[in-house]
């Protein structure tokens, strides 16, 4: 039954992490499913949006120091590292969704906005 628990832990479509539990955790299962719940909605975003911060300044000081090159060096590593962090982030939203399919056989990981109540 715990294994089963902690599945759907990992599971964004609509199973345990939907819910996001609030107060304190009873039981490791509802400690997990905040820790994922937390996780996938405040802090994989944070992180995406950094990522892209530093790519589209790197753009930026680029593009408008066209005759200071050390300027422009520093901005081709904004760009550079920017888009490697932004490529390893998906490839391991990718592999996550990969092996939760494989798995546990519900819907893929797919990013979306957080549902507002109308």
């Amino acid at each position: 039954m715990m294994n089963t628990m902690i599945a759907y832990a990992a599971d964004l479509t609509g199973g345990a992490v939907g819910i996001c539990p609030t107060g304190k955790p009873k039981d490791i299962t509802e400690f997990i499913n905040f820790f994922t719940c937390t996780l996938m909605n405040a802090v994989v975003p944070l992180l995406v949006g950094l990522a892209v911060a530093a790519f589209v300044y790197g753009i930026v000081k680029y593009f408008l120091n066209p005759e200071n090159e050390e300027k422009r060096k520093e901005g081709k590593n904004y760009l550079m590292w920017g888009l490697i962090a932004l490529f390893v982030m998906v490839s391991i939203w990718g592999l996550v969704s990969i092996f939760t399919v494989s798995f546990t056989g519900s819907q893929p990981l797919l990013p979306s906005f957080p549902k507002t109540s109308q």
